[in-house]
């Protein structure tokens, strides 16, 4: 009598990870005004492979590319809740310049934890679109997913800010950013309502860095925190 195979196949699944990222959005990261933002997505190795000449400035379908890499890869984790370990996750050149995936921190203990294979990727450019598909096989977990990093209860405000000053900071930014939108209350779910999403994550760090003088430790980040402008408030400028 034959062995049942469903076992085996249960025990490794393959995960795919889509993303797709338009150009448009990569020339205000690469502004030298726009903060630190780009470099905590993209690493200086990243930033260097990207230009075409090592001293030219990098390609932003190049960046695009690499931010699409690294969203498909996250999905392959299967961390909902979290936010985006995005300088864990490197796209690099490989042997004839196909982009292999380097995993390190909290990335690297997420796809441990999903019990994740090697990661392939593979990035493609049409019109103004840059696209990545992200592929591994996942073994039964042998640890349980990681669960929320807790909140950075060492936070140290680096200058005086009133609340509502503050706050209002980040709502001008987010209203900035949605032409039809002239409101926004303070217990809207931003991250649910595609307000903010992953790419603009980032972005929306430095400007509550920017208006509340603290500094955010991203592997310390509560994604509860971010959910909306009560509880950015509550966390930030309280």
């Amino acid at each position: 009598m034959r062995a049942d195979p469903a076992p085996a196949i249960a025990a490794a699944l393959p995960r795919i990870g889509v993303d797709i990222v338009p150009l448009s959005r990569i020339p205000a990261l690469l502004d030298p005004e726009s903060g630190p933002a780009l470099h905590r997505m993209v690493t200086d190795e990243e930033l260097a492979q990207s230009s075409p000449d090592p001293d030219g400035e990098p390609d932003p379908a190049a960046v695009a590319g690499r931010i699409a890499a690294k969203e498909a890869v996250f999905k392959l984790f299967g961390s909902t809740g979290q936010p985006l370990p995005w300088p864990g996750i490197q796209i690099l050149r490989g042997t004839g310049g196909r982009p292999f995936v380097r995993l390190t921190g909290r990335a690297a203990r997420l796809a441990r934890s999903a019990g994740l294979g090697p990661v392939d990727v593979s990035i493609s450019h049409d019109g103004g679109y840059a696209v990545a598909v992200a592929a591994a096989v996942a073994h039964a977990p042998a640890t349980p997913s990681e669960p929320p990093a807790e909140p950075n209860s060492e936070r140290k405000p680096m200058s005086s800010v009133t609340t509502s000053t503050g706050i209002e900071k980040v709502r001008d930014w987010i209203l900035g950013r949605h032409a039809d939108r002239t409101e926004l209350a303070m217990d809207v779910n931003i991250i649910e309502s595609r307000l903010v999403d992953s790419l603009s994550f980032v972005e929306l760090v430095y400007t509550i860095e920017d208006a509340s003088g603290t500094e955010i430790d991203f592997d310390a980040i509560d994604i509860e925190d971010f959910q909306s402008l009560a509880t950015i408030q509550k966390a930030f400028f309280s």
